[in-house]
This record gives structure tokens, C-alpha cells and sequence, in this order.
């Protein structure tokens, strides 16, 4: 199989806790990293699936491995890219210094 070039340009964001006026917390997602990436959209099935049952749309990103990529967290990171935010479900590290595949969801909005 032959890999796709990294030609589009995704965020990386970082979940925080910031303070609102009233002394109360309330999340904030701030950039972590650019990165450009590989995109991968789900297959057919996968597509025909997550259309019945929530409206999602699934895809990979495959970007370069660096110390900011290999600490992604399916928690804590999501991703921006196309206008919209992807929920990461899942990180795979593709080898030492190879790269790194980020699986994320498009809710339908």
C-alpha cells in the first residue's frame, strides 16, 4: 500500500481548565501543535454505519513522530481540521521515528 503524502495542515488541541468570572471552571481547549498530516476517511461501511447511527464521520491522521506527537492523549487531545473538531478514539505510534496515526470522529453537526 502506498502512503499518502502529508500535505494538510491539522491542529492539535490541548483540553484546560480555565477560570470563568465567577470564581468557577469552565473547559478550554488552546493549540498544541501543527501538524501536517496524512488523512485517511473511513471506509464505505464505516461510513454507512456511523451516518445510522450518530451522523459521524470517521478518519486517520498520519503525521511525523516527534516528542509533541508521541504524547498525544485520546483524553486530553483533540483534533482541528476542515472546519470542524475531531474527537481522538484512538493513537497508534507506527514506529520509531515513523510516524504517528491519530483516529478521531467528526460529529455531524
Amino acid at each position: 500500500m502506498k502512503t499518502a503524502p502529508r500535505n494538510r495542515l491539522i491542529i492539535i488541541e490541548f483540553r484546560t481548565v480555565a477560570e470563568d468570572g465567577y470564581g468557577g471552571e469552565v473547559e478550554a481547549w488552546i493549540e498544541y501543535c501543527r501538524a501536517y498530516a496524512a488523512v485517511y476517511y473511513g471506509t464505505g461501511k464505516e461510513q454507512r454505519e456511523a451516518a445510522q447511527v450518530s451522523g459521524s464521520q470517521a478518519a486517520s491522521f498520519e503525521i511525523l513522530s516527534d516528542g509533541k506527537s508521541r504524547a498525544v492523549s485520546v483524553i486530553n487531545h483533540r483534533v482541528s481540521f476542515d472546519g470542524a473538531t475531531w474527537n481522538i478514539i484512538a493513537k497508534q505510534d507506527l514506529g520509531l521515528n515513523e510516524g504517528v496515526r491519530i483516529t478521531a470522529i467528526r460529529e455531524a453537526a
